[in-house]
């Protein structure tokens, strides 16, 4: 078991030699050996000790803590840390370099789009009858796939990444049925089911990219694309930016199965809407499968980037194979 996820209130987690301890309310208590666990989710009000956390960090584990009443409202306590100095050092002076970060930069988002593209004629292959928008969709992200490799500065650059992304949301509306609601992507907070779905399988996704950039020994806050600052990964974000098209795949396929259902859904307010407690339990499980994929992304391309800062050069070869490849 590498993903554990705890969604009882009243749960209490401890640790007692190189075991965690899990004491639900009403059951009897439970134990796991830290050398199997890479990931432990909390989604509810437990109770944590200090030695824990130390054992926790000791043993390589990530901790993501997300408030379930809240979807903007997370934390990741990441371990494996790396003791290769030299790397980060390297990584800063690549980072400080404008054309090399520009470039970078460049890549990535046109990776991003080439994502979209391929998941767009996924689903136009699948939606015969919505074929004229999603080809229009379609054209739009070779437009903008275009018009990355005109961008001259970083702020250029995220307006085509801006526009690509709008172009890509308006088509998954269509593929939606009305009763979810989703008109487009909001996230802080979600108002529909859909982007409620979206933001929590991101978050989630972020906490994997982040250990994996840690283990690396990258620095997570540093980015090409996302700038610095302050309390943010933002690496990882960029890292996100690669692994978003199947996560959003993935959730489209969550409804169209019936997996999950509106009544799963509730509203804290009229603006904002959060998966429920019977929710949560669908969707971890489904998660708990579907990130095995997204995992091992986000392990190669860490340790790819990792490798090409050792040689000093300007950008991942995964990106570079992505970005140069565009599916007609």
């Amino acid at each position: 078991m590498e993903n554990l996820y705890i969604d009882r209130k009243g749960t209490e987690l401890d640790v007692e030699g190189q075991h965690l301890l899990i004491r639900v309310p009403g059951e009897r208590p439970r134990s796991l050996p830290l050398v199997q666990l890479r990931f432990i989710t909390v989604s509810a009000s437990v109770q944590l000790s200090s030695r824990l956390l130390l054992a926790l960090d000791s043993a390589g584990v990530t901790l993501v803590v997300i408030n379930p009443r809240s979807s903007g409202n997370w934390l990741v306590c990441s371990g494996n840390r790396h003791g290769n100095s030299a790397r980060r050092l390297r990584q800063y002076q690549w980072w400080n370099r404008e054309n090399s970060c520009l470039q970078a930069a460049r890549q990535l988002v046109a990776a991003k789009i080439t994502g979209q593209y391929r998941s767009l004629l996924q689903h136009r292959r699948q939606r015969p009858n919505l074929r004229r928008p999603l080809s229009r969709a379609l054209e739009q992200l070779r437009q903008r796939r275009q018009a990355v490799l005109q961008a001259q500065t970083l702020d250029a650059l995220r307006g085509v990444e801006g526009a690509a992304s709008a172009a890509y949301f308006g088509a998954l509306t269509q593929l939606v049925a009305p009763v979810w609601n989703f008109r487009k992507r909001l996230r802080r907070p979600p108002p529909d089911p859909v982007n409620a779905l979206l933001s929590l399988s991101y978050t989630l996704a972020h906490g994997e990219a982040v250990q994996a950039l840690v283990s690396c020994g990258l620095d997570p806050a540093l980015g090409f694309l996302h700038q610095f600052s302050y309390s943010r990964e933002s690496l990882a974000c960029d890292l996100m930016e690669l692994l978003r098209a199947d996560i959003d795949r993935w959730v489209l396929a969550l409804l169209r199965d019936g997996a999950l259902t509106p009544t799963q859904f509730h509203f804290p307010s009229a603006d904002q809407c959060l998966l429920g407690k019977e929710g949560r339990a669908v969707f971890y499980s489904a998660y708990r499968n579907e990130v095995i994929k997204w995992r091992k992304r986000c392990r190669k391309l860490a340790s790819q980037w990792a490798a090409r800062l050792e040689q000093e050069t300007s950008c991942p070869e995964e990106l570079k194979d992505d970005a140069q490849t565009t599916d007609h």
